[in-house]
């Protein structure tokens, strides 16, 4: 094959229609995709609450602290 025959079937295949199988497992693709950053997304916020839960208690503790020597 040719650069002009592989261009050329890209270009046909970029634009024919798409039957409505390839469609639907696009849109699964993109969904299972969405579902993945959303959880990459949770886990990284449960650590950002889990750090600041501990920075809290830990800051609660110091000031504790620091009213039974004053």
């Amino acid at each position: 094959m040719t650069w002009r025959d592989i261009l050329i079937n890209f270009l046909r295949d970029i634009l024919r229609a798409r039957t409505r199988r390839e469609i639907l497992l696009k849109e699964l693709k993109e969904a299972y995709l969405s579902k993945l950053n959303a959880e990459t997304a949770l886990e990284y916020a449960e650590s950002v609450l889990n750090y600041n839960e501990a920075r809290i208690a830990r800051i609660n503790k110091r000031l504790a602290d620091l009213g039974e020597d004053e």
